[in-house]
């Protein structure tokens, strides 16, 4: 892909064991019927990005609930090290693809309420300013759905435990945006919170 015409990679995390929900949160059902995991790469596939989906416990489960979707599917098979290994083993796996994007817009399977319209608007902040690092803000905290710049990559690599991607974030916050987005401060944490969820 011509550098000038890169787009960047959508990659949902989906690779949990979700010990605090007791259960594979990603094949909960919301209220519309649709498992998390399968909501989520079908929001990540109306954008009409490129799309990587990252799975790793319960990953044949996982999987099943992809069938049919238009996407790259990840098997992160080191990650009970937690989220941190299994970001770097999804962008190990992008980039063994061959593939050159110009960032990558990290998403977590359990922002249900985060639409394909958000993750578009980072897209597009991102195609104005490709240098810099966007992160979503609610309230007062800061987290995923991140867009980072494709230089960025190589630092995602190297992550690993369980502290995601906040190293990466906090080694490169003289170039951070805050782009505000509420709907990124509602995760499904506990089955109780699909309870929260409006009905289609």
């Amino acid at each position: 892909m011509n550098a000038a015409h890169a787009s960047p990679v959508v990659m949902v995390m989906a690779a949990g064991a979700a010990t605090r929900f007791g259960s594979a949160k990603q094949l909960a059902r919301l209220p519309n019927g649709c498992t998390l995991v399968r909501h989520a790469a079908l929001t990540a596939v109306e954008t009409g990005l490129p799309v990587q989906l990252v799975i790793g416990a319960h990953g044949e489960l996982v999987r099943a609930e992809l069938v049919g979707l238009d996407i790259a599917i990840v098997d992160a098979s080191e990650w009970w090290r937690g989220i941190g290994r299994s970001i770097a083993q999804g962008v190990d796996a992008l980039l063994a693809r061959g593939a050159a994007p110009s960032g990558l817009l990290l998403s977590l399977a359990d922002l249900p309420q985060v639409t394909a319209d958000d993750l578009l608007r980072l897209a597009d902040l991102h195609r104005q300013s490709p240098d810099r690092l966007l992160v979503s803000g609610f309230g007062d905290n800061r987290g995923p759905p991140c867009l980072f710049p494709a230089d960025c990559l190589p630092a995602l690599q190297a992550l690993d435990g369980d502290d995601g991607a906040r190293t990466v974030v906090k080694a490169q916050a003289a170039r951070m945006v805050t782009v505000p987005l509420a709907a990124a401060g509602f995760d499904i944490d506990q089955p109780a919170d699909l309870l929260k969820m409006p009905r289609a």
